[in-house]
């Protein structure tokens, strides 16, 4: 899952958000639209910070990667997956062809990269919609090039940015900070230091905002 750190500045008046998120997240997916338009309605500055949900943040908050989860709570994420789908009007494939990716952290290197080049937002919710919408591979560098043609970004530049030191040290240092500030799914929202763990709590975090 996501988490959001929002920050409020009265003297400049805008917030800011620190968002940590899983490009490999349906719940993620399933809240980014919504999302998104509470960032457009209230201005809020947001600072996307995509880390290992599964190799850092779970063995460090107790955890588990769905396969390694007993059956019953495997079957009730289906089902909880097909309710909000459903209620959102949203298309998923709650079992996707090519989940986990063959290369987990490739995507969300290619979304720090993007970030660095102004682009917000979009490239994670393009590699979300690829994943749980158009069963795509989004470790596959023909699909990550063609969401970077689709959003107008040259893809060569990004690439040669997402494979470097810099942002390799810069996906580590996510994770870091989202186990430092008690982040322990995705997606998660925090502001003032209040965590709004899931999509289900966007409702939650818009009240925060009004406040």
């Amino acid at each position: 899952m996501i988490k959001i750190k929002f920050y409020y500045n009265k003297k400049l008046n805008y917030m800011k958000i620190e968002y940590y998120f899983s490009v490999l997240s349906p719940f993620t997916y399933l809240g980014k639209d919504r999302f998104a338009k509470i960032i457009n309605d209230y201005d809020v500055e947001v600072i996307e910070k995509p880390f290992d949900l599964v190799g850092d943040i779970f063995p460090n908050t107790g955890g588990l990667p769905v396969p390694k989860r007993h059956p019953a709570r495997q079957k009730y994420r289906l089902l909880e997956l097909t309710r909000i789908a459903k209620k959102l009007n949203l298309p998923i494939n709650k079992q996707p062809k090519f989940f986990p990716p063959k290369d987990p952290h490739l995507p969300a290197k290619f979304v720090i990269a993007s970030n660095k080049m102004g682009n917000k937002l979009s490239f994670g919710n393009e590699c979300l919609k690829y994943l749980w919408s158009l069963e795509k591979d989004i470790s596959d560098l023909n699909i990550l090039q063609e969401i970077c043609e689709k959003l107008s970004l040259n893809f060569e530049e990004i690439k040669k940015m997402a494979l470097n030191d810099e942002i390799k040290k810069e996906y580590q240092q996510n994770s870091e900070d989202a186990i430092k500030n008690d982040v322990f799914g995705a997606p998660s929202y925090v502001f003032n230091n209040e965590i709004f763990w899931g999509q289900d709590r966007l409702d939650y975090l818009e009240e925060a905002l009004k406040t």
